[in-house]
């Protein structure tokens, strides 16, 4: 969960009044978020705004600032619903405050589904259309998406490196911390297989590379966390700083079987993705890079927050969790591929 950063509220409602005309009466702070900070703003009106403060650490973040921000104006002029970002006077979507870079956007209405264990039929549908309206709003954006789908995989040298530094009982930053040794005796026992399953991710990269066909916006990221529902069973996508122009596959992988959603309801889903964008090629190879791509960079992540040191008990003991579900979900990647292979070919 987010803490809450000491940040001067004062000076961020001076900040608001000043360059946006917002004269913010409350924040109220949102524990959510994995790279920025995020306040809902109270305006003395009655209206709301959603504030985001981002550190301008991210590795890529020179190339990456701010672009999704366009982006989603192009989105909610074509009609999507998607949160419009607000420039301030002179007409900027991203201002300076204190060490962090800001934006204000729209408030929207809802709740997120990321606790959500099973959705309504209705409610299926309406994520089913709304992917597919996405996808086809990309002539319409392409323009404004700086970052195409490239297919790397940055994460694995230092996950492979890790990997052999558990194996031989080599020191990590974290020390002799009871979680790097669960961490050890989850992994090392499984090494041999873990470097295997990266072999196949590699393969179904280069393949990918190769394959031709359509490339559509991307949001990448489109599940429950980043669905907003609101009372009138409006649907609305959040967080666009991942958005690419990639293969549909990159969206759709995410509703073929994975932890989320369950495979025997993908072609019911394909159907209504289809009548509101239009019948596509689709490749179940392409679904597999997604698959295990998903799977090992995750696990690339927690690793990483585990041999780093840092961090409460409480953290460290939930990363060593989600590594082991991610390790207990090998053994479906390949079926989840060959589903979407038999499914695919019965379509077709």
């Amino acid at each position: 969960m987010r803490v809450e950063p000491e940040v001067d509220l004062a000076a961020l409602r001076q900040l608001l009044r000043g360059r946006y005309g917002r004269a913010v009466t409350r924040f109220v702070f949102l524990p959510k978020g994995l790279d920025s900070w995020s306040y809902v703003a109270e305006v003395e009106n009655g209206s709301r705004v959603f504030v985001k403060l981002m550190e301008p650490t991210r590795p890529d973040a020179e190339r990456r600032r701010g672009a999704e921000l366009p982006l989603m104006t192009g989105l909610a002029e074509l009609g999507l619903r998607v949160p419009r970002p607000i420039a301030d006077l002179d007409g900027r979507l991203m201002s300076r405050f204190d060490r962090f870079e800001l934006t204000v956007l729209e408030h929207l209405e809802g709740r997120t589904l990321e606790d959500e264990t099973a959705w309504p039929e209705p409610l299926y549908a309406r994520v089913a259309g709304l992917l597919g309206a996405i996808h086809g709003s990309t002539s319409s954006v392409r323009h404004l998406v700086p970052r195409t789908e490239r297919y790397e995989l940055p994460f694995l040298p230092s996950l492979v490196d890790t990997l052999h530094r558990l194996v031989a009982g080599a020191p990590l930053p974290a020390g002799e911390h009871p979680t790097l040794a669960g961490l050890r005796d989850l992994l090392a026992p499984r090494a041999a297989e873990l470097l295997e399953l990266v072999g196949v991710l590699e393969a179904m990269r280069d393949q990918a590379r190769e394959r031709g066909g359509d490339t559509v916006l991307c949001h990448t990221d489109f599940w429950g966390s980043n669905l907003l529902l609101d009372e009138d069973g409006q649907l609305s996508a959040l967080d666009w700083d991942g958005a690419v122009i990639g293969p549909p596959e990159h969206d759709l992988f995410m509703f073929a079987g994975t932890a989320f959603f369950p495979a025997d309801r993908f072609g019911w889903f394909l159907d209504r993705y289809e009548d509101a964008f239009r019948p596509i090629s689709l490749d179940a190879d392409v679904f597999g890079f997604y698959f295990y791509r998903r799977n090992i960079e995750d696990l690339a992540e927690f690793v990483a927050s585990l041999t780093a040191g840092g961090g409460d008990d409480a953290d460290l003991r939930a990363a060593l969790g989600y590594t082991a579900d991610l390790v207990d979900e090998w053994p479906a990647l390949e079926r989840r591929t060959a589903a979407v292979r038999q499914l695919l070919r019965a379509r077709a």
